[in-house]
């Protein structure tokens, strides 16, 4: 038996050497596992964060892509410029820049091809359904029709295109993108409206001129001065009413109250406002001075009798007793670019005010 002592010892030991072999090696099998696990785990998440970002790091950029243009200009401009300047007057380049890149975004929003659309189909049913009916003296007859037309549909359109100009872009955030930018807010307000102005001045032109080709095929070159005078004008009072809508959208506290209080100004420059008019004419007994001052404070009245200066038809409403109120085309067409100015200056002091 003390024989068998140091076997069972050096049995135990073996045992006790094996041992801790076999413990590191099923220790390290398991922290392997584990460093398997948590590596897949890892991966997965990097993989997930990975992917949430690009979509994150796209959306920006597609949001800021337009901005980055702006930026190099206002830097550009800002080491050129002179420093001795104390009023914040507006920068060429930098209106030119916020034009084109709203141009930009509202084309590819669609809102160039649905104005385009809409001015040329109801152009071109009026050009294909008044043909039989007027008589054959031309373009004159046609035209007094397409201001009629005109005179609703345009402002309608000018207004529902500038009510989310400001508003909308700051509900959006991209409004404050611009303005982080060392971009004035006055150097906004009329980049904006100059790019949409363009965006505008184009539709009309494009759809009201494909009827017009119709008319120039029909009757010839002898009345597409009358036709082409009518362009301008319709031009004119878009690019007026526009300026009111981006005026209003400055304003609004929200893109909804911006939008009820446009259907409201359209509601009374093309369907209130004369009545009234006419109602006080009445009253003071057809005063002229009160037809001009009328005239003056409705720019769809002074587009109206504008527009049918070529054809020599007096039209509706306070045209009936324009005889005598001394107003020609130039002042109507001064009356119109006063629109536009008020307008615009309107808009630009409440997005300088405007908290965003």
């Amino acid at each position: 038996m003390p024989e068998d002592t140091p076997r069972d010892g050096s049995m135990g030991a073996d045992r006790a050497d094996a041992t801790p072999d076999g413990g590191a090696a099923v220790a390290s099998a398991r922290a392997a596992d584990a460093t398997d696990s948590t590596g897949a785990t890892g991966v997965a998440e990097a993989t997930e964060t990975a992917e949430s970002s690009e979509a994150a790091a796209a959306a920006e950029a597609a949001e800021t892509a337009e901005t980055a243009e702006t930026a190099a200009a206002v830097a550009t401009a800002e080491s050129t410029g002179d420093d001795t300047v104390s009023i914040p007057l507006p920068r060429p380049r930098i209106l030119v820049r916020i034009a084109r890149r709203e141009a930009r975004l509202t084309g590819r929003r669609g809102w160039a091809l649905g104005l385009i659309g809409v001015f040329a189909v109801f152009g071109l049913l009026l050009a294909t359904f008044s043909g039989s009916g007027v008589a054959p003296s031309g373009y004159d007859p046609v035209v007094a029709s397409y201001v009629e037309l005109a005179t609703y549909l345009v402002p309608l359109a000018a207004l529902a295109f500038g009510h989310g100009a400001v508003v909308g872009a700051a509900e959006r955030g991209r409004l404050g993108v611009v303005l982080t930018l060392p971009v004035s807010r006055v150097e906004a307000a009329i980049g904006v409206f100059a790019g949409r102005a363009a965006v505008l001045g184009a539709a009309v032109v494009l759809g009201f001129g494909g009827p017009g080709l119709l008319l120039l095929r029909e009757h010839g070159l002898a009345g597409w001065p009358t036709f082409a005078w009518f362009l301008l004008a319709t031009v004119a009072v878009a690019v007026a009413l526009l300026g009111v809508g981006v005026a209003i959208s400055a304003a609004a506290p929200t893109s909804t109250v911006a939008l009820a209080s446009a259907l409201l100004v359209w509601a009374w420059f093309a369907l209130v406002h004369d009545l009234l008019a006419l109602g006080v004419l009445a009253a003071l007994d057809g005063a002229s001075s009160f037809v001009a001052v009328a005239v003056a404070a409705n720019p769809v009245s002074t587009y109206r009798l504008l527009a049918l200066v070529p054809t020599g038809a007096g039209g509706a409403g306070l045209s009936a007793a324009l005889d005598g109120s001394g107003l020609s085309a130039g002042v109507l067409v001064a009356v119109l670019l006063g629109w536009i100015a008020l307008a615009v200056a309107v808009g630009a002091g409440a997005l300088h005010r405007k908290r965003i």
